[in-house]
């Protein structure tokens, strides 16, 4: 039997079916240091643009929802390592947290220019709406964790959900 602990945020990166945050950064015994350093600065970016309203985007806090809400984790975890600008972290997590994607934004040109504006509106009576803006083509990623749907034939971008990543194979 091994005495050595394992980190419960480690635990929570591989039971969310994320290891290869840790597995596949070099090098590997800088990978945990390097994800609570995004954290870190994400945690600060939100309480600098939200104050008592910002998410806790700390190892600890992630340990506990994942408890409470695994799905909300693991899909939070499935961009942590590509999100480029800790602004679209946070504004993940508030997604996650249930604010409505009021606007989405995108203008593009080859080679030449990325620039994504989100405008987050609160579900709540009298809530601020949010704006968060990146002109690095790496935070598109968050575009494929947003679920796509029309109702009344109009369109709605609505919540953040994991990428189901597993391979199925044919029975």
């Amino acid at each position: 039997m091994s005495d050595a602990t394992i980190d419960p945020f480690e635990q929570v990166i591989r039971a969310s079916g994320q290891g290869w945050l840790i597995d596949w950064y070099a090098p590997k015994e800088q990978a945990l240091p390097n994800l609570r350093q995004i954290l870190a600065t994400a945690n600060a970016r939100g309480q600098a643009r939200l104050r008592g309203n910002a998410p806790n985007l700390t190892p600890e806090a992630l340990v506990a929802e994942y408890r409470r809400n695994p799905h909300k984790v693991n899909a939070f975890l499935q961009v942590i390592g590509s999100v480029a600008t800790p602004d679209f972290l946070v504004m993940a997590w508030r997604i996650l947290q249930g604010m409505d994607i009021a606007e989405l934004a995108l203008s593009y040109r080859s080679q030449e220019s990325f620039q994504m504006r989100v405008r987050l509106r609160s579900p709540y009576e009298g809530g601020d709406d949010e704006i968060y803006e990146s002109q690095d083509i790496d935070d598109a990623v968050i575009l494929r964790h947003l679920g796509v749907m029309k109702m009344d034939d109009k369109p709605i971008f609505d919540g953040f959900y994991p990428l189901n990543l597993e391979k199925k194979t044919a029975k």
